[in-house]
């Protein structure tokens, strides 16, 4: 599997069940808002608090959508985006691509690839699995 990850880490952790968002600290584990572009275009959120994460098919991948989910982001979540990243993936299944990749953008190689056809990166080495859902 191939495809472009647009991954925002934020400077803030929150729980979607509890309904809380606080700053990070040192050592906290932050919140992230990612967008996989592969065959298709998905939309991720993870919540910190709660390992959480919400994940939404948006339908088929076609130009334009890079530079709609970098806007996306900005628009809706800029002042908390402590770093955004473009990583390019060419073979997930390829252990020492992916681990460059994330390395060369300073990232922990953690990158969960899900079923049915997308990836993810975890901001920790827990366990990320939906616990809720948006209201």
């Amino acid at each position: 599997m191939q495809g472009t990850l647009v991954l925002a880490i934020l400077n803030v952790r929150s729980s979607y069940i509890a309904e809380t968002e606080e700053a990070i600290g040192d050592g906290d584990v932050p919140d992230t808002l990612q967008w996989w572009l592969g065959d298709r275009l998905w939309r991720i959120k993870t919540f910190a608090v709660d390992h959480d994460i919400h994940t939404y098919s948006c339908g088929p991948n076609k130009p334009g959508l890079l530079e709609l989910a970098k806007q996306n982001n900005i628009k809706h979540y800029g002042d908390v985006i402590s770093a955004q990243h473009i990583l390019e993936f060419s073979d997930c299944a390829n252990g020492a691509s992916v681990a460059a990749v994330l390395a060369n953008a300073g990232l922990a190689n953690r990158l969960e690839v899900a079923a049915p056809d997308f990836a993810f990166w975890k901001p920790d080495d827990a366990r990320y699995r939906t616990q809720s859902r948006p209201k």
